[in-house]
């Protein structure tokens, strides 16, 4: 999973090397595409804990190493920070980011430990339905 957070556009891309995201995740019942779903929601929770009044982040989904538009995801700082209050936030997880700079320079890469959501147990169901709820924009 690759996490571009575009500084000088303000948009954040996540960009997968799996084709078929609707195949099971960890073996559970959670897909591959709700993994990247709550993956967006961390990196914009923890995004939102450093510059809370940057407003609603643009995420560009994209699968088969880019290859694959999933869409365009909004979500707000108050979106994120309600999905982290309802789920819960579990251990930290090392997820590595990019962040480009456009024509300033060269992309920078950092490792950072971001806690992950608490999507277990009975949560599992409901985080499906929100995520099926929560359907991506397709620009054409």
């Amino acid at each position: 999973m690759k996490i571009i957070l575009n500084l000088s556009g303000g948009t954040y891309t996540l960009t997968v090397s799996e084709t078929n995201t609707t195949k099971s995740a960890y073996g559970g019942q959670l897909r591959l595409y709700d993994v990247h779903i709550a993956k967006m929601f961390e990196v914009t929770y923890s995004d939102c804990q450093e510059i809370p009044n940057a407003g609603a982040r643009t995420w560009y989904y994209r699968a088969g190493n880019g290859k694959i538009d999933m869409g365009q995801v909004r979500i707000n700082c108050q979106l994120a920070s309600d999905i982290a209050n309802t789920y819960g936030l579990g251990k930290p997880e090392r997820s590595a980011i990019e962040y480009s700079q456009g024509e300033a320079g060269r992309p920078i890469s950092r490792s950072h430990s971001l806690p992950i959501l608490d999507i277990t147990g009975n949560k599992v169901p409901r985080w499906m339905t929100f995520v099926q709820a929560f359907q991506p924009i397709h620009l054409l």
